[in-house]
């Protein structure tokens, strides 16, 4: 059999699912390198951002911490009174998914590749509530985590953490009511229902500008509205579903509408996160089997990309290690996106994944061939 030359090999890799890829890593050391190139996981989060979208029936991924109760699927948006709660999502971006399991505990995890790391923990008081918020700097290619508790009787200190830096710095003090919990992401800025002094005001939206580092308001179409989302790509604003506002250009206050989310909505997935005490790293799953449904109730909950990102991107690896696979491992070429004809890589691709296929299976036969091995042996000690 012919050897397929290598860029063709990595059109193929590029179109497969976080998951398969995983399992491709112990095809072969080359590529393994292939796959945790930085270029080959840009370019790969880039594609994920689009195949869905290109499915006129589908529409945004989310997820989700608990979404399942009493069988139906819901989404319980994480509030200010909801004291109950300890463990909080905080946000997704680029794969990445932040939670915080207690009150100065937070990780940063990937579920697909089940790789968690734990962040140095802030100096804040042991009481409270807090205030929370996740996303990607594109500016200076960082992941923030922003964090908020209250300073005084009416103020809301805020801190934020730079993976890159791996330290935590004070942004500010701010005088308003927080009415949710958790900052909606959404074009570049975390947005939060907020009003002015008391929790009776008009309220407005809070946005805070990750690459700036800057608050500003946002005035709000409607009376009163604690819940933020966002519909085929707009921010939107709502107290019940029935009524939703959504503003069709970001940050003009002239674009707000009324729509039917019913009429708005496609069909979209939710990974549903598990809520666990504990995240450990590569041993079970983070999240359980992702669902497809055709609802507005889960308009609230982040927008999640699965890739193939790291939560510990920015860690310097040891120098030791990286000269020997230097040494051991070819340069690796850039993907290349545009070197065959669609017939051909479509033909390739049926080739590649009908092997993957095989090798599957006669994995899973090892395995079971091994496991009736081991039940012989311990059946044969037992008799003896």
């Amino acid at each position: 059999m012919a050897q397929l030359p290598n860029e063709m090999i990595q059109l193929i890799l590029i179109r497969l699912e976080v998951r398969d890829l995983i399992r491709c890593r112990s095809v072969s050391k080359l590529w393994k390198s292939w796959i945790s190139e930085s270029n080959f996981i840009e370019a790969h989060l880039e594609r994920s951002y689009l195949q869905d979208c290109e499915k006129n029936k589908i529409g945004n991924r989310r997820i989700a911490v608990s979404a399942s109760r009493c069988g139906d699927w819901i989404y319980d948006p994480d509030k200010i009174l909801s004291v109950c709660r300890t463990r909080h999502l905080l946000g997704s971006s680029n794969g990445l998914v932040c939670v915080s399991p207690s009150r100065t505990e937070f990780l940063l995890i990937n579920p697909e590749t089940r790789e968690v790391n734990k962040l140095e923990e802030p100096q804040i008081p042991q009481e409270g509530y807090m205030i929370y918020g996740f996303g990607y700097d594109s500016s200076k290619d960082d992941y923030k985590v922003v964090l908020g508790f209250r300073k005084g009787s009416s103020h809301i200190c805020f801190l934020k953490f730079s993976l890159k830096s791996n330290v935590w710095e004070v942004i500010g003090d701010v005088n308003y009511t927080f009415v949710n919990r958790v900052g909606f992401l959404h074009s570049g800025a975390l947005h939060w229902v907020v009003c002015h002094g008391s929790a009776y005001q008009m309220p407005v939206i809070l946005s805070f500008d990750l690459n700036e580092d800057k608050f500003e308001e946002i005035p709000q179409p409607c009376k009163w509205a604690e819940h933020l989302g966002s519909i085929n790509g707009c921010l939107c604003v709502f107290d019940v579903l029935e009524e939703v506002w959504m503003m069709n250009e970001y940050n003009v206050r002239e674009s707000w509408e009324i729509v039917e989310p019913k009429d708005k909505i496609k069909t979209e997935i939710v990974h549903c996160l598990k809520d666990l005490m504990h995240y450990i790293p590569n041993k079970r799953p983070l999240c359980l089997k992702q669902r497809v449904v055709h609802t507005p109730k889960f308009i609230a909950a982040p927008l999640y990309t699965p890739s193939l990102v790291s939560p510990h991107i920015f860690k310097k690896p040891n120098k030791t290690k990286q000269e020997t696979s230097i040494i051991k491992s070819r340069k690796v070429p850039k993907v290349c996106l545009h070197s065959a004809s669609s017939s051909e890589v479509g033909n390739h691709e049926r080739s590649f994944r009908s092997a993957l296929k095989r090798a599957k299976q006669a994995l899973h036969d090892c395995r079971s061939f091994r496991s009736a091995l081991k039940r012989a042996k311990q059946a044969l000690h037992d008799c003896r």
